[in-house]
């Protein structure tokens, strides 16, 4: 009987925390929309070049940052993207944990974003504890997708539902084909 009890009680706690962990709120701004969970908390720094957006959770030292440029990039004109923002992105970040007298390691790694395969990088580095970023990129919409999620080690690990929700959901609209218009 006891133990009946206490499998029960187990289930219970194990629903709550699905449901805590599932409660979400949307962003969509200027045709880029993702979810997110409703613990997080949203700074948007956009400017008139790019999308900017940071997700943190108050307590916590991880973040996820969203960066979508607002130019149109053609499949084509990718990799001169990819040398314009998000290498000198990865040097910044490198750059950054050695200034805190961390020694980074990068080596790749990729992911899926919006449902698209996304290449990335993974820069470890150990400042007290183990920690990474992990930077991908991604061609959506015609639009340059640079999503980043960063703080120690444990932390991510913890909170990969949140990130995996934001990168499942990722959408860009692509504005570059018009809609039918209807027909009267």
């Amino acid at each position: 009987m006891k133990l009946r009890v206490a499998v029960a009680v187990v289930l219970v706690l194990s629903g709550i925390v699905v449901l805590a962990q599932t409660a979400s709120k949307s962003f969509n701004a200027n045709g880029v929309s993702f979810d997110y969970p409703d613990s997080w908390t949203i700074y948007d720094d956009s400017n008139s070049d790019a999308q900017q957006v940071t997700l943190a959770r108050p307590k916590n030292d991880v973040q996820i940052r969203v960066f979508v440029h607002k130019g149109k990039i053609t499949p084509e004109k990718f990799p001169d993207a990819k040398k314009a923002f998000i290498d000198p992105y990865i040097a910044s970040t490198v750059k950054q944990f050695e200034a805190m007298g961390a020694k980074p390691q990068q080596s790749a790694d990729t992911a899926e974003i919006g449902g698209a395969k996304a290449d990335g990088v993974k820069v470890a580095a150990n400042l007290g504890e183990p920690g990474a970023a992990k930077i991908y990129w991604v061609l959506l919409g015609q639009r340059v997708v640079i999503l980043t999620i960063f703080g120690p080690d444990r932390e991510i690990k913890e909170f990969a539902p949140a990130w995996d929700m934001v990168r499942s959901s990722f959408k860009v609209e692509d504005k570059s084909t018009p809609k039918p218009s209807p027909k009267p």
